[in-house]
């Protein structure tokens, strides 16, 4: 109903009139200044040097204001006129040279166009007979329908909805996007009223609620929706309002996908909070900027840090600054050299390069490791590591006691992994079997076993030996020759789990036997 009406009123100059005032201050966009009525005699007068315009009256510079752009001004005011005159005008402009002036009459009579060369200038005059048009020049109201007809449909083609509301708030104007929205937004799908011709209705109220205590040029932008059926998402919108005179101008533009990543960010960066808050490894990332964003409560439980502090955001250096007074930092010797440190481990740190152990002096131990993120953030884990290092220190310390007692026996003595490997002997078998102290080989118990058989006399054992299944549980026993003399008494059980452990005995007494197995 309205385009029809708008359509209706563009016919002529009082539709320009009306539909300017319909469209609300579009002119403002096009930087067109008003045109000045021509009195009576009055005439339009360019100036040209060598195709550009050098002068021109305010009426003719009105006429080439948002005109397409063209070779010359002298080209430009030929696309504007030269229709009028049934005539190319660039073309009939070469007579000037023959004859010095040249009168051009309008198809219609009603306009003449006047041309003269003075000193090298072009002068170009358009006189309009009054009596027939008028007090408006006619090519003005031409141009100013042009410029209505593409404001026109700037507007009414634009995909974002667009309308205008008076000062009482009610709808005045809208585009062809406004009246399909509300139409949507109105009629149910199985309505059959949609399907009469597919004809926008003139909505009974605005879809948006107007913003409240909008001054004159204030632009003001807000995010409102649009209810949906139940089970449906509701849709977004970024309204920009701007209050013009009397009235106000909107615009609306769909952000329903970003409101969609906002709120899938937020439950993503909640499912993220959560997680960490369940960790017992501290968590502390620092953004580009190096300010604390995001930490956990093991973070806060680990260093003692108070929440109120952190919640501050402080840098990285503060934050560590923070650390050092609270004794959770090893304490630099000097802190020049502290600073040092915290610029090379930020550094380190931002190129996933830093993990270090911190012994504290009240015996705990944390293992603090950097890595980057996206961004250029930096994240910082904080793991309480002292009874891992306290178990490892434990076993070691078994482990060197163990060795300690193999040591202080007389017989020599390997242990052998389920793999056969050589895991652990003392130092009277690495003297018997001529292994040298703190050798890297661990050996394996083939490469052994064929060092003791060639160490010693032949004897049925070695065969028994080779072919002893690795699920055998019945130890071996029997006597042995080395090739220097000694006797040995040798014993092979397997221990529980697969591993074998050899001893060796010196017996000078005992001679040289069949193969025996222990009862």
């Amino acid at each position: 109903m309205v385009l029809h009406a708008l359509n209706i009123l563009g016919a002529g100059l009082s539709a320009f009139v009306g539909a300017s005032a319909i469209v609300f201050g579009l002119d403002r966009w096009t930087d067109a200044a008003p045109v000045r009525s021509l009195s009576a005699g009055g005439a339009v007068i360019f100036l040209f040097e060598g195709g550009t315009l050098v002068d021109a009256t305010p009426a003719a510079r009105q006429l080439l204001r948002g005109k397409r752009r063209a070779d010359s001004d002298l080209s430009r005011l030929a696309d504007v006129v030269g229709g009028r005159f049934g005539t190319v005008l660039t073309h009939r402009l070469s007579e000037l040279r023959a004859n010095g002036r040249l009168i051009l009459t309008s198809i219609d009579g009603l306009e003449t166009l006047e041309a003269e060369e003075e000193n090298g200038l072009l002068r170009l005059t358009l006189r309009t007979d009054c009596r027939s048009v008028g007090s408006v020049d006619r090519l003005s109201v031409d141009a100013l329908e042009a410029e209505l007809l593409l404001l026109r449909g700037l507007a009414e083609d634009a995909p974002l909805p667009i309308w205008t509301q008076d000062s009482q708030d009610q709808l005045s104007w809208a585009n062809r996007a406004y009246l399909e929205l509300s139409d949507r937004n109105r009629v149910a799908p199985d309505d059959p009223a949609q399907a009469e011709g597919g004809r926008s209705f003139w909505p009974a109220a605005p879809l948006f609620e107007p913003p409240r205590d909008l001054n004159e040029g204030e632009c003001r932008q807000r995010r409102l929706s649009l209810p949906r059926p139940v089970g449906e998402s509701p849709v977004w919108y970024e309204v920009t309002s701007v209050r013009r005179g009397e009235g106000s101008l909107h615009f609306a533009n769909d952000v329903s996908g970003l409101v969609l990543a906002e709120s899938a960010r937020q439950h993503f960066v909640q499912t993220l909070a959560k997680t960490f808050a369940s960790l017992r490894t501290g968590l502390a990332i620092f953004d580009r900027d190096r300010r604390l964003v995001l930490f956990n409560p093991a973070f806060v439980d680990l260093t003692g840090l108070p929440i109120g502090f952190l919640s501050g955001r402080p840098v990285v250096q503060t934050v560590l600054d923070r650390l050092r007074e609270a004794k959770i930092l090893p304490e630099p010797r000097d802190y020049a050299g502290w600073r040092d440190e915290v610029a090379a481990l930020e550094a380190a740190a931002a190129q996933g390069q830093y993990c270090e152990n911190w012994s504290l002096p009240n015996g705990q131990i944390y293992r603090v490791t950097g890595r980057p993120h996206p961004d250029g953030a930096v994240a910082f884990l904080f793991e309480d590591i002292s009874d891992e290092i306290g178990l490892t220190r434990r076993f070691r310390a078994e482990l060197s006691l163990a060795r300690n007692a193999l040591d202080a026996l007389d017989d020599a003595v390997a242990a052998f992994s389920p793999t056969g490997d050589l895991t652990l002997w003392n130092m009277a078998y690495a003297r018997l079997w001529r292994r040298t102290e703190g050798t890297t080989d661990p050996g394996h118990l083939q490469a052994e076993a064929a060092e003791w058989e060639r160490a010693c006399l032949p004897t049925p054992f070695w065969a028994q030996l080779h072919a002893r299944s690795d699920s055998a549980r019945v130890p071996l026993e029997t006597a042995l020759e080395h090739r220097d003399g000694r006797r040995l008494r040798v014993r092979l059980v397997t221990l529980t789990g697969g591993g074998l452990l050899a001893m060796f005995r010196e017996d000078p007494e005992h001679r040289l036997g069949p193969t025996q197995v222990a009862s």
